[in-house]
């Protein structure tokens, strides 16, 4: 195990930062050396001593080149926020949505991503059309990912960890999508007629709808799931032609109806509502760029 040796502050060489960024981003000493006007020896003798100062290879030779470290990746996500801070901290300058050249990193479902994609990228369009959005699927360890500064949000109708801020955006409710052709002709199933069906599960912990199936489990009942995916959309197009059940979020629903041939049927009352909340660290609450984009979510969020 290797042991890292501490580092202060008052011991670190910021004229390295630039190079670091470049050897990181072009993974060439060549190219780096061009992008901050170093010569070639120059930049080897900054990569050397990169190296020894980090304790890690940082670039990895292979076939054609390099690649990036695990340390390498990490420290490249970290300088791509870093540097536009430091330069702004530099200029003396206010945070300017207009200016913005930073990158927000967000976690999502597709069910988020669907409803508030759309706003989002308008308002970026609009206001910020420097910024750069990066969405990334909810995944097991997509909270700690927000605890370690892996990602900036995480949008999720499941419970998050109580050291992250925690904001409700909108309450949910479900409703059961079907293909226009399929034979039950009522408004709402009553629990058995729903557990008879065949189900698409939208598959977003172990094999089960969370939301969905887990109130059905607490109860004593199961589906009959025929086809599990990881995503609603396709969920949504496999169901023309079939008589199986989706089982999605309103709002989504009545997306959904736009572009397929399917209609809603109201599920079981066992089946429940949910809040959709927005997730974020304590470290990004007073941050310029991370209040002003919660706010411009808000805004889409009142006018879904």
């Amino acid at each position: 195990m290797r042991i890292m040796r501490p580092v202060h502050l008052r011991n670190l060489d910021l004229n390295l930062l630039l190079p670091l960024y470049a050897l990181l981003k072009e993974r060439s000493v060549t190219r780096a050396a061009q992008q901050v006007n170093l010569s070639q020896p120059a930049m080897s003798r900054a990569f050397e001593r990169l190296r020894e100062l980090l304790e890690d290879e940082l670039l990895a030779g292979r076939r054609g080149g390099y690649e990036l470290t695990a340390r390498g990746s990490v420290l490249l996500r970290e300088l791509e926020l870093l540097l536009p801070r430091l330069e702004q901290l530099w200029a003396g300058e206010s945070f300017a949505p207009e200016r913005s050249r930073e990158r927000v990193r967000l976690s999502m479902t597709d069910f988020a991503a669907s409803l508030l994609l759309p706003g989002l990228m308008r308002m970026q369009q609009e206001r910020a059309p420097g910024l750069r959005l990066e969405i990334a699927p909810i995944q097991d360890r997509s909270f700690e990912d927000v605890e370690a500064g892996r990602a900036d949000m995480i949008f999720s109708p499941l419970d998050a960890p109580s050291a992250l801020r925690v904001e409700v955006l909108f309450e949910e409710y479900f409703v059961c999508l079907v293909a226009k052709e399929h034979p039950f002709a009522g408004k709402r199933f009553a629990l058995r007629e729903y557990l008879a069906q065949g189900h698409i599960v939208i598959d977003t912990e172990a094999g089960r709808q969370t939301l969905v199936d887990r109130p059905l489990a607490e109860a004593g009942h199961h589906r009959r799931g025929v086809l599990h995916v990881p995503f609603f959309v396709p969920g949504v197009l496999a169901l023309e032609n079939t008589r199986l059940v989706l089982t999605v979020p309103r709002r989504l629903a009545k997306l959904a109806a736009r572009h397929a041939r399917v209609r809603t049927i109201e599920p079981p009352k066992e089946i429940r509502g949910f809040s959709y909340t927005m997730s974020w660290h304590p470290r990004l609450e007073q941050e310029p760029l991370y209040a002003w984009f919660r706010e411009r979510v808000r805004e889409v969020c009142a006018k879904l």
